[in-house]
């Protein structure tokens, strides 16, 4: 099978991730193996190959700033530009931002590509995914029609996933996308990283659930990092859902206790195709497995914590201040269906509305 858009050399990327004030992770796929590497400001950056996966870890960068990148590839007598591309950092003190969250992307193009242009309308910062985001991670082919769609994004924005059943822990995960350094397989099955005034902590529901649990306890155990307002996390497997397949009984008992104790202020999950937001010690439990795959009907099993669900395609939008948080859920067509905003008291406990 052919990729869905053509490309001289490059046919999958770049992407972008592990996005910080002063660095960034450049990834992209070529359809033969190619010399390849990056030019900013007329300089030439990590070259390598011949191969067909490149990554590229950009340095030196100043906080609050715009670059423009492009991305140079050689085979022989033939070559690709691809670009130029810009990239924004952080700044230093980002505290009034917004990001997204989605999942289960999966295996209907058109789908995702409506919810991907929504998420755009949002003007996000970053991007989530909760998992399954091909119908099979072991064939390449399916990565030539999930690069096209998150490419009207990923090209200028930081993509951060979580593994979910539908990849299978391929090792294309791990050398297609630039994923943080953190724990498990290649170093980044989970990971945690901080971006303005949050901390994220992506996990692999799939499996090593012990090994994680152990890891998160470690993480949630010190201190936030400077100037860290709010903590997230995201993983695939929901630990409640009235959807198809109800909630993770394991992720319940191992994972919730120490989100609910760490700080974490929402969750971010997948698997079962609905939206649903659940509150539970504390703690919203968002689910956002509404990317693209065919929708299920929320109900069918027993969730006590569900505050509310609906059968539809969207993504969460998260609006961030220092004292304030808004959980939006958006449809593909730009409609807010859900909301619900979470209030820090000087005293630091979380209050809801």
């Amino acid at each position: 099978m052919a990729p869905v858009e053509a490309a001289t050399l490059v046919d999958m990327g770049p992407t972008l991730g592990d996005l910080t004030p002063n660095s960034v992770l450049v990834t992209w796929h070529t359809n033969q193996p190619t010399v390849a590497w990056l030019e900013v400001d007329g300089l030439k950056i990590g070259e390598g190959g011949p191969t067909h996966t490149h990554r590229v870890r950009l340095e030196g960068l100043k906080p609050g700033q715009t670059y423009w990148y492009t991305i140079k590839a050689t085979a022989g007598e033939e070559s690709d530009s691809i670009g130029p591309h810009s990239i924004r950092t952080p700044e230093e003190s980002l505290t009034n931002w917004t990001f997204a969250a989605y999942g289960d992307s999966r295996s209907r193009p058109a789908q995702h590509r409506q919810v991907v242009a929504a998420m755009l309308g949002a003007n996000p910062r970053l991007i989530l995914h909760t998992g399954d985001l091909v119908a099979d991670g072991e064939v390449l082919e399916q990565w030539y029609h999930f690069f096209p769609v998150i490419g009207t994004f990923a090209r200028n924005l930081p993509f951060y996933p979580s593994l979910g059943n539908h990849e299978h822990n391929s090792s294309l995960y791990y050398e297609l996308l630039p994923l943080p350094s953190g724990g498990g397989d290649y170093q980044s099955e989970w990971y945690t990283f901080t971006f303005g005034n949050c901390q994220f902590f992506a996990l692999d529901s799939c499996r090593r659930i012990a090994e994680q649990t152990e890891w998160l306890r470690g993480q949630l155990a010190q201190p936030r990092p400077e100037g860290v307002d709010w903590r997230f996390a995201i993983f695939h497997h929901p630990p409640f859902s009235s959807g198809l397949y109800g909630g993770n009984q394991t992720i319940q008992e191992q994972w919730c206790p120490l989100l609910e104790q760490g700080g974490v202020a929402a969750v971010f999950v997948g698997h079962d195709h609905i939206y649903e937001r659940s509150l539970h010690e504390g703690v919203y439990y968002v689910m956002l497995g509404t990317g693209g795959a065919p929708l299920y009907i929320p109900g069918v099993n027993p969730n006590p914590y569900s505050q509310f669900a609906v059968r539809s395609l969207g993504f969460c939008r998260v609006d961030v201040t220092p004292m304030q948080l808004t959980l939006t859920f958006v449809n593909e067509r730009s409609r807010q269906l859900d909301q619900v905003t979470v209030v820090k008291e000087p005293s630091a406990d979380l209050t809801y509305r």
